[in-house]
């Protein structure tokens, strides 16, 4: 039988911050990632997200968690067809056109920024969250197969926000081809059910 391991969405959650989980002391950056760490095995880093994080940052979260522990990072949101604000990107290249250019030198940064990670052996699963707005069908599957090119050597793990795609008879297979884990979401407009790949 394979190990579970369990973890949040995030050590900086809000409702985490505020219910007075973490003790006095651990209450800084630093401390509240560390204290995390001896609860948990396992955190969703999804501040990536939102704004690439350095090398220099995912170094510390390397060293302020035990051997074992792991992150399953969410891939930026422009990375994942999602509506990005130019403020969400490296300020170098917030005037850049949203091209290929762009999403291959963002995959650049984003690998480089999880390099410490892997490295460290703390680097769990690559999390693609598509929007709703991405729609089964040859097009999706395309950009879905380009992302899963450029983490070819890392664990992937999609997550569809658009119901057709639980219902699609093609989907279990196009995942199971890509090595993909399918990522089942407590949400009203989708299928309670998981796919297994």
């Amino acid at each position: 039988m394979a190990n579970i391991l369990i973890g949040t969405c995030g050590w900086t959650d809000r409702a985490l911050l505020a219910s007075g989980w973490y003790p006095p002391g651990h209450r800084d950056t630093e401390g509240r990632l560390r204290h995390y760490a001896t609860r948990f095995p396992l955190v969703e880093a999804d501040s990536p997200y939102y704004a690439l994080p350095t090398p220099r940052t995912t170094t510390h979260w390397a060293e302020r968690t035990p051997d074992g522990f792991r992150f399953d990072v969410k891939a930026h949101s422009l990375l994942t067809g999602h509506p990005t604000r130019p403020s969400a990107l490296p300020e170098d290249l917030r005037g850049h056109p949203r091209d290929d250019a762009l999403l291959t030198e963002l995959w650049t940064r984003y690998a480089a920024a999880l390099d410490p990670l892997r490295r460290a052996g703390r680097l769990g699963t690559l999390l693609f969250q598509y929007p709703p707005s991405l729609t089964p069908g040859p097009a999706a599957e395309t950009f879905i197969r380009a992302a899963r090119e450029r983490a070819r050597d890392w664990p992937f793990a999609v997550e569809f926000r658009n119901p057709a795609w639980w219902h699609s008879a093609r989907t279990l297979p196009f995942l199971t081809d890509l090595g993909a884990t399918a990522v089942s979401v407590d949400a009203p407009t989708l299928p309670p059910t998981p796919l297994v790949t």
